[in-house]
């Protein structure tokens, strides 16, 4: 993820935006997302990569889930950006084997790795974009 070669992205904003389409099916399963994302958040990385990850990431949840509440969180420490998306539902791990590989490999082509974690006394799923700076 070279941030000299790419324009910045102002994350929060790119969030919104791929929010804005997954809106009506998320109505539809009556989930809610909440972008809490830094507003002054900057990523430098291919922005139609970052775009395929993260629509991938957003869509399944919100197909995972049903009246449920989805937050999309970062944090930013030690030269990384890890990006959360907080209950992403119960069911997620099954859209896993749904070529997920591809978003996988394009995370990798970002510099970065996708870990999901499930609790199973919250029935909560936690999937992480972590990018490393280059």
């Amino acid at each position: 993820m070279a941030t000299d070669l790419y324009t910045p992205i102002l994350l929060h904003r790119f969030v919104d935006e791929l929010m804005a389409g997954l809106l009506p099916r998320a109505v539809s399963r009556k989930t809610i997302i909440i972008n809490q994302i830094d507003r002054d958040l900057e990523l430098g990385a291919d922005e139609n990569l970052l775009a395929f990850v993260l629509w991938n990431l957003l869509d399944r949840a919100v197909n995972s889930t049903q009246n449920e509440c989805i937050h999309v969180e970062s944090v930013s420490n030690n030269g990384c950006t890890v990006i959360r998306v907080r209950n992403a539902g119960v069911y997620f791990y099954r859209t896993l084997s749904n070529n997920f590989r591809q978003v996988q490999h394009a995370a990798e082509k970002l510099g970065g790795t996708i870990t999901v974690d499930y609790t199973e006394g919250t029935c909560c799923t936690i999937v992480a974009l972590t990018l490393r700076a280059a």
